[in-house]
């Protein structure tokens, strides 16, 4: 007999980086014979999980716990009767404390707001990032000396306050899933029993295939236009490689207040840049196949770095800053760089273009993206939430035979 999973989310929908995460995996596990509901503070898009979608309102990060949903995820449990429940970017301190109602509780930890009332690990004013485990005194000091949050005031205090609840409750469950060593290493520093922690890397969308190489050089640039994510450290970088030798510069992602100057940055740089908007799955893969490397230049402490991996899947070598998570899945794919070493990030640049490096990347970058294939991912987490008697086959999960 399959198992019950609950699983309990932010938002259901088919854009944003967990959102498209769980509709690549739950369904493997749904058509694996696993019966699957879900709930979550908002659905916009249920897709392909219809009526196993529902809403129950909890909170956001940024507000107070609902105890109206806490009862709502109670009543859930109570009459569904879940083998486990999974949570997924549930920053409710009440909802999270009742979800451990269930048989079984396992949190995944998407990114730092479990353990970070600035939410990032990055200091707002400061080209530092912090390493220190969350606690009232640490938080504080870093609000009057580095400016999180809110500086010293009633909100941050009562932003601290909600997170250590929220870590509190976090820390009752049986598995944490992180993306990455570096996760883990955060999570134990924060608390957490390293036997309780479960790393599972998550998987690209679609599968391995390598387009030719275009005939003009050109670099992706794809995720969030966030300040944290480096567009305006990439372009600064390109500006550096000789006129002759610089290749175009694409962008996907909605533009955001903090992205508006990039093009003008460019443009006085002389960066040839082309913004493409937001892309869906196919539109992504048409991106990064007519693009010859995939630029990851992230300023904040990734948790994984999910566009890294996306690049494999389609051959092309990547190069990003060393931050994070990022480390993890490198491998002999692309280059690393010191974070914000705009020097350095021009040279790798330079070298993942060359014909023969190129080559060599790519072929490891296809090898490297056989790790993270959606079925073989779904089949690690069910080992992480069913006994062996409750386990789909390999098969079932689409997890190719040795």
């Amino acid at each position: 007999m399959q198992g019950r999973l609950l699983v309990l989310c932010d938002t259901v929908d088919r854009d944003g980086g967990t959102e498209s995460y769980l509709s690549r995996v739950l369904p493997a596990l749904r058509d694996a014979g696993i019966e699957l509901r879900i709930a979550a503070r908002r659905v916009v898009d249920a897709g392909a999980f219809g009526d196993t979608a529902q809403t129950l309102g909890w909170s956001t990060d940024v507000a107070p716990p609902s105890a109206v949903a806490a009862r709502a995820v109670e009543r859930l449990i109570d009459t569904w009767r879940p083998d486990v429940v999974m949570t997924s970017n549930v920053h409710d301190s009440l909802a999270m404390a009742a979800a451990r109602a269930a048989p079984k509780l396992v949190v995944r930890v998407h990114d730092h707001r479990l353990f970070c009332p600035q939410g990032d690990r990055q200091f707002p004013h400061f080209p530092a990032l912090c390493t220190h485990a969350m606690k009232m005194s640490t938080c504080l000091s870093a609000a009057v000396l580095r400016g999180c949050v809110a500086g010293l005031s009633p909100r941050t205090l009562r932003l601290v306050r909600a997170r250590e609840a929220l870590r509190n409750a976090v820390l009752q469950a049986d598995h944490l899933i992180v993306s990455s060593q570096f996760m883990a290493d955060l999570c134990v520093l924060n608390g957490v029993a390293p036997e309780r922690l479960v790393i599972i890397a998550p998987p690209f969308a679609g599968n391995i295939s390598r387009a030719p190489r275009p005939e003009r050089n050109r670099v992706l640039f794809a995720g969030r236009l966030v300040r944290d994510k480096g567009l305006a450290s990439l372009v600064r970088a390109l500006a550096r490689l000789p006129v002759e030798r610089r290749p175009e510069l694409a962008v996907a992602g909605s533009m955001t207040s903090e992205s508006r100057f990039a093009p003008q940055l460019a443009a006085r740089l002389g960066v040839a840049m082309t913004l493409l908007g937001k892309l869906d799955t196919v539109g992504l893969h048409a991106a990064i196949d007519a693009s010859t490397i995939v630029a990851v230049p992230s300023l904040w402490p990734e948790p994984f770095g999910l566009m890294g991996i996306e690049g494999f899947a389609r051959g092309r070598p990547v190069v990003a800053y060393d931050v994070g998570g990022i480390s993890a899945w490198m491998g002999s794919a692309g280059i690393l760089v010191p974070r914000a070493d705009e020097r350095a990030l021009a040279s790798a640049v330079a070298t993942a273009l060359e014909p023969a490096q190129w080559r060599a990347f790519s072929d490891a970058a296809l090898r490297q993206a056989e790790a993270y294939l959606a079925g073989a991912h779904a089949g690690a987490l069910a080992r992480v939430f069913f006994p062996p008697s409750q386990l789909p086959s390999a098969a079932a999960l689409g997890i190719p035979s040795a």
